[in-house]
C-alpha cells in the first residue's frame, strides 16, 4: 500500500496549485476528496489516520509527497494522480493513432484527462462533475466525435444491510460506499461508438476476484499474465503486484457486473472493494487489442503496472456504449462501490456474501 500520501498531502498540494476541490462524507466518518482537476474521486479515506493524516484505500501518485516537483508534475500534462477516474473508450480508437505501432502512437487526450471538468455541490450530500470534450477517432472509425459526460457521486447504503446475520456479519467492520451515475451522451449521430470507462487505481499486493463462468473468454493485451491470473470454476482470480506489466478483458457475456479486491492495510486490517456494474453482453463493447482487430465485447479490464508508472493496479469497468452500432445516443450507468475494513475472517465472509468466492 501507498503509504506516504495523505488526505492531508492531497489537500495541501491542491491547495497550493489553486485547484479546485470538495469533499464528500460516507458511513462512519469516512470521505472522499473530488479534484476537478482530472475528475478524480481520492479516498476513500478511514477515521483515525493519526496527526499526519489518513492514507487513501486507493493507490495515489507519491508525487502529493513532493511540493517543489508537484506543479512540475501538473505543468507535464500527465494524467497519473492515482484515485478513481472515468476515460473515453474504445481506447483503441481514441488513445491509440495506428494500432500497428500501438506503444509508438499511443497518446492519452488532454480533452479526457485533464479535461475541462466542472465540479459542483448538488445539496449536503451530493456533487457533479462534468465536462465536454471533442476527440478524434482512429482505427476503428474514423472523424470527430464531440461528447459530454456528467458524473454524480453520492453515498450509497450498505448492500448487507437487510440480512438477518447483518450485525454478526459486520461486528467491528468498518463500511463506506458510494455510487457514481455516469451519463454520456454524443451531440450527433453517426458510425462512432463511445463508452465511458471506469478505472479505480489499487495499491498492490492483494488479490483481485472477478465473479465468471466457468467458459469465461478472456484476452492478454500485451505480454501474458501468466501465473498472476488462475481460472477457478467460478471466478477469475488475479494477483496485483506493481511489478508485472498485464491488462486482460473479459468477455459481458460471462462475468456478473461484481469485481472484488482484497488486501490489507498497514496496520494489519483487511480490506475489501467491491465494484457493482451492470454488464450488458446485448450492447457491442468496442474495446479490442491492438493486434486483435475485431475482438471486443468486453466489459471488464484488469491491467497491472510493472513499476514505470509507480507500481499499482487498475479495476476498470466499460460504462454501456453510445453511437454507431450501439443504437443510441445516450446512456446512463449507476456504477456502485462498496468498502470494508476489518478482521481478515469478517473481510473473507462478507466476500462470500458480495462475490460468492471464498477468498
Amino acid at each position: 500500500m501507498n503509504h506516504q500520501i495523505t488526505d492531508r498531502q492531497i489537500v495541501a498540494r491542491l491547495e497550493e496549485n489553486e485547484l479546485t476541490y470538495t469533499t464528500l462524507d460516507l458511513q462512519n466518518e469516512v470521505y472522499l476528496i473530488m479534484s476537478r482537476r482530472g475528475g478524480r474521486i481520492f479516498g476513500p479515506f478511514l477515521p483515525s489516520g493519526g496527526p499526519d493524516g489518513s492514507s487513501s484505500v486507493f493507490w495515489v501518485n507519491e508525487v502529493f509527497s513532493q511540493p517543489e516537483s508537484f506543479p512540475t508534475f501538473l505543468a507535464s500534462g500527465d494524467w497519473n494522480l492515482g484515485g478513481e477516474r472515468i476515460w473515453m473508450a474504445p481506447e483503441i480508437q481514441y488513445s491509440i493513432h495506428d494500432r500497428t505501432d500501438y506503444w509508438g502512437t499511443l497518446v492519452w487526450p488532454p480533452q479526457v484527462d485533464p479535461g475541462e471538468y466542472t465540479l459542483e455541490r448538488i445539496g449536503d450530500d451530493a456533487c457533479r462533475l462534468s465536462q465536454e470534450m471533442t476527440l478524434q477517432a482512429h482505427n476503428i472509425a474514423s472523424g470527430e466525435k464531440h461528447l459530454r459526460l456528467e458524473r454524480t457521486i453520492r453515498p450509497a447504503e450498505d448492500p448487507l444491510r437487510t440480512l438477518r446475520s447483518y450485525g454478526d456479519l459486520v461486528e467491528n467492520v468498518i463500511f463506506a460506499g458510494y455510487e457514481h451515475v455516469v451519463t454520456l451522451s454524443e451531440a450527433d449521430t453517426d458510425e462512432i461508438m463511445s463508452e465511458a470507462w471506469s478505472l479505480v487505481q489499487l495499491n498492490p499486493g492483494g488479490q483481485l476476484i472477478i465473479p465468471a463462468s466457468p467458459h469465461v473468454g478472456y484476452v492478454d493485451y500485451y505480454e501474458p499474465a501468466g501465473t498472476l491470473q488462475t481460472i477457478h470454476p467460478d471466478h477469475v482470480r488475479l494477483q496485483i503486484t506493481g511489478r508485472h506489466q498485464y491488462k486482460l478483458g473479459y468477455k459481458a457475456a460471462h462475468v456478473t457486473g461484481r469485481i472484488g479486491y482484497v488486501n490489507r492495510l498497514e496496520d494489519g486490517r483487511s480490506y475489501l472493494i467491491v465494484r457493482g456494474f451492470y454488464s450488458n453482453p446485448s450492447r457491442p463493447y468496442g474495446e479490442e487489442p491492438g493486434h486483435l482487430p475485431g475482438w471486443n465485447g468486453y466489459a471488464i479490464h484488469v491491467y497491472n503496472d510493472d513499476g514505470n508508472a509507480g507500481g499499482f493496479g487498475e479495476m476498470e469497468c466499460n460504462c454501456q456504449p453510445i453511437g454507431g452500432p450501439a443504437g443510441r445516443s445516450e446512456s446512463t450507468d449507476e456504477l456502485m462501490l462498496w468498502i470494508y475494513v476489518g478482521a481478515e475472517e469478517r473481510i473473507n465472509e462478507i466476500a462470500v456474501h458480495l462475490l460468492g468466492v471464498r477468498i
